[in-house]
């Protein structure tokens, strides 16, 4: 059996602007101000829609807090308690991130629900429209933004920001289409597009909540990952098969565990040695894996071993970024 326990590698994955914590520090400062502006044009200009998004808005800048606090836990080594690490506060971040969706949307629903059976409807004026007009391109652009740094990084927390960015991009295009149908003379339709904002939030929510709890819970990750890990394991010299693997998230990294098939004839310095190598082959060709569990079991007993091994102290010091290297 072989196992290493490593520090996450720290490499660079783009510009600075693209790195988490600034990604996340810049769409902080933009929900504040966008929030703001809703809020008071909302209530300025009479519109019960642009309000809604304002606080929409709000809750943004509360789920980049808690976006913040998550990256700079999951970012903390390996301890006596946490020997996996703390990678899971990134996807637990997205999960805070889930939240606040979910109750904006009772918020916000609610209260509009309530306006239209009371019939209170209030009558926007062309600040509103523009505000929630200029807020569509904005939130569009910091959509975009995150979701690319979030690809980057692979990490669930940004983009299960950059997610609510666009879930807000789309609500201040439902505000803006309630609060244009009002000024028509329609002014229901003020109420109304908040209910539609409602109603959307409530769907990302739940897909964000659903998709981010199934990591928690182990759930094997995308086909196409643990065929890489597979076929990496498999490519190694003296591997027979791959006969069991187990792929889990943690955070924006992935931890494996696989089972491997070796000649019965081989020496346990041979299998520790094999171990490494598969372990140091997967980690380096397979994108964001951050430890390798590499069990030997024997295989098929073949006239001889039909591989050429290195020495097995050229392996047993682990890959070239683990700690037992450094």
């Amino acid at each position: 059996m072989q196992s290493t326990e490593v520090d996450v590698p720290t490499e660079s994955r783009g510009p600075r602007r693209y790195e988490p914590v600034v990604c996340t520090a810049v769409g902080l400062v933009g929900n504040a101000l966008l929030s703001a502006a809703k809020i008071v044009t909302g209530l300025v200009a009479g519109s019960a829609a642009l309000v809604a998004d304002g606080f929409h808005s709000t809750s943004d800048v509360l789920s980049d807090i808690g976006i913040l606090l998550a990256l700079k836990a999951a970012s903390r080594p390996p301890d006596e308690n946490h020997p996996y690490g703390h990678h899971s506060f990134e996807t637990l971040g997205a999960v805070v991130v889930a939240g606040f969706m979910l109750a904006t949307a009772l918020f916000i629903g609610g209260d509009a629900v309530r306006d239209l059976v009371r019939g209170e409807h209030l009558d926007p004026s062309w600040p509103a429209l523009a505000t929630s007009l200029a807020a569509v391109v904005a939130k569009e652009v910091m959509s975009r933004y995150t979701i690319h740094a979030g690809r980057l990084h692979n990490s669930p927390a940004l983009l299960a920001n950059g997610a609510m960015h666009r879930s807000d991009a789309i609500s201040s295009l439902a505000a803006a289409a309630g609060i244009g149908g009002a000024m028509l003379g329609w002014r229901f339709l003020d109420s109304a597009g908040a209910v539609v904002i409602a109603l959307f939030i409530l769907k990302m929510g739940w897909e964000l909540l659903r998709e981010n709890v199934m990591a928690l819970m182990d759930t094997m990750p995308d086909r196409a990952l643990v065929t890489a890990i597979a076929d990496r394991a498999r490519g190694v010299p003296c591997v027979q098969d791959v006969v069991d693997l187990h792929v889990r998230q943690r955070g924006s990294w992935y931890l494996a565990d696989l089972r491997i098939t070796v000649h019965p004839d081989h020496s346990l310095a041979a299998a520790h040695g094999i171990a490494h190598a598969v372990e140091d082959a997967v980690r380096s060709q397979v994108d964001k894996v951050a430890r390798v569990f590499v069990h030997v079991e024997p295989g098929e007993r073949l006239d001889e071993p039909d591989c050429t091994l290195a020495p097995p102290e050229d392996l047993s010091a682990g890959p070239p970024d683990s700690p037992a290297r450094r």
